[in-house]
């Protein structure tokens, strides 16, 4: 191990010790070398005549003849054909690099809206200073690196995005150990699953992925739920377990019923015991209808909420987007610190808001009727872009088919699932939609199946 990697490791081991103790063994590694990005990050507070440190081609765009070149005058060398797309950003907003763990004002921005959107959380030195990265996945990928090995178990609900697969299994090589996310008649989230399967558990450190609103099925547990999944994590790591939870909030703050706790578990999490460390994954995408700009964030809780402990962990997140993307999108992260100080922005953003909040209403309207009983189960939803039906007696898959190839309506089908995204279908569309499903399902039953051309 580098001696750089040692040093840090000896400060969270003091520091943070829950942390350093569930790293993986490539979070343990992991460092920023004192090299080029540290260098050059000297020489842009010092080198006031020439900077002669960094990899960007400059020329002396603007400066007043007589005057000389100096540094604060050159900027990044454009071509024009790329430039006259942007209006209303610098060029050195547009053309430079990115800072490695991203631009100062969206941290502190993304940090004060954690802690004023969560309720549970009473100031920032609860939370580290959040970490951008390139989008959610980054984020989540970041995690993976940071705290698990090959042949680790990684709990989750049994409804989850798929490409947690990819992440996970493929690429880290991960075990998935599942429990029920809803109850057997489906009247809310399964704590007696979930505490049963974690209770099997023989390994000394757990890792789990909480997905809320969760990709597939538009569920958010309610408050009650969230302190019962609490209490339980308390329960195991009074036991000796150390435990780390990933919080998955890609559609964080889309709730549309009163009874979900305004916040993330992440919050309650945090600082609950010595033996619980909490992570914080989430992004512009959905919370500011930006998906293309690949904005997320890492953020880190622990019971000891120490300065040094959380700077560590930063570090080695950013050592992260050092070694694979380097740094993030520069315009992305100006576009963004530009709009968040928009008097329209906040207003904007609850405009979305109720629109997708009045879909997920009507939504609600048609599909427990009475007419619908007999061809689909409805999973109970109450947050996010999505829904899930289960398909009774027909596979999903089939149904899928048959209602892209005969109708020209597209769903996602998992097992006997069938997933329709409210989010990107009109209001007065929605009628049609569920009708198209059950038209499928009653061709389907009389045999007239269209399988189409693969």
């Amino acid at each position: 191990m580098e001696k750089e990697a040692t040093e840090i490791n000896n400060v969270l081991k003091e520091a943070s010790p829950t942390f350093y103790s569930v790293l993986s063994n490539l979070g343990k590694r992991l460092y920023m070398p004192k090299g080029i990005i540290f260098q050059s990050n000297q020489s842009k507070k010092h080198a006031k005549s020439y900077n002669a440190s960094i990899g960007i081609a400059k020329e002396n765009i603007g400066f007043s003849e007589g005057k000389g070149i100096s540094v604060e005058n050159l900027a990044p060398m454009t071509l024009n054909s790329i430039g006259k797309y942007f209006v209303g950003l610098e060029q050195n907003e547009i053309f430079n690099y990115a800072p490695q763990p991203g631009l100062p004002v969206l941290r502190d921005y993304w940090h004060e809206k954690i802690v004023n959107q969560n309720p549970c959380l009473k100031s920032k030195e609860q939370i580290s200073r959040p970490v951008l990265t390139g989008g959610l996945t980054h984020a989540i990928s970041l995690a993976a690196e940071l705290f698990t090995d090959p042949g680790d178990d990684l709990y989750l609900a049994d409804k989850f995005w798929e490409n947690y697969s990819l992440i996970f299994n493929v690429k880290y090589q991960v075990n998935f150990v599942h429990y029920k996310l809803y109850k057997d008649d489906y009247s809310g989230f399964n704590l007696e699953s979930l505490e049963e399967t974690l209770s099997k558990s023989k390994k000394d450190k757990l890792v789990l992925l909480f997905n809320f609103p969760n990709n597939p099925t538009g569920y958010t547990a309610t408050e009650e739920e969230m302190d019962g999944i609490r209490d339980i994590l308390v329960r195991i790591a009074e036991k000796g377990k150390k435990i780390v939870v990933l919080c998955d909030d890609a559609y964080y703050g889309l709730f549309y019923d009163k009874n979900i706790y305004p916040g993330s578990i992440f919050s309650k999490l945090a600082g609950i015991h010595d033996n619980i460390v909490a992570v914080k994954i989430d992004g512009i995408s959905k919370e500011c209808y930006a998906w293309g700009f690949r904005v997320g964030f890492i953020t880190f809780a622990d019971n000891f909420q120490s300065v040094d402990g959380y700077g560590v962990m930063e570090e080695k997140a950013i050592s992260g987007i050092r070694s694979s993307v380097s740094s993030c999108s520069s315009i992305a992260q100006a576009v963004l610190s530009h709009a968040i100080k928009d008097e329209d922005y906040s207003k904007e953003r609850e405009e979305k808001y109720r629109i997708l909040e009045s879909r997920v209403a009507k939504v609600k309207e048609i599909v427990y009727r009475e007419e619908y009983k007999s061809y689909w189960d409805v999973y109970p939803f109450n947050s996010g872009y999505f829904m899930c039906l289960r398909i009774k007696d027909i596979p999903a898959d089939t149904v899928r088919k048959h209602a892209l190839f005969r109708y020209g309506l597209g769903t996602i089908a998992f097992d006997q699932d069938l997933r329709v995204a409210f989010s990107c279908i009109s209001e007065e569309n929605l009628e049609t939609v569920f009708q198209i499903i059950a038209n499928s399902i009653e061709d389907i039953k009389k045999g007239d199946i269209e399988t189409g051309n693969e």
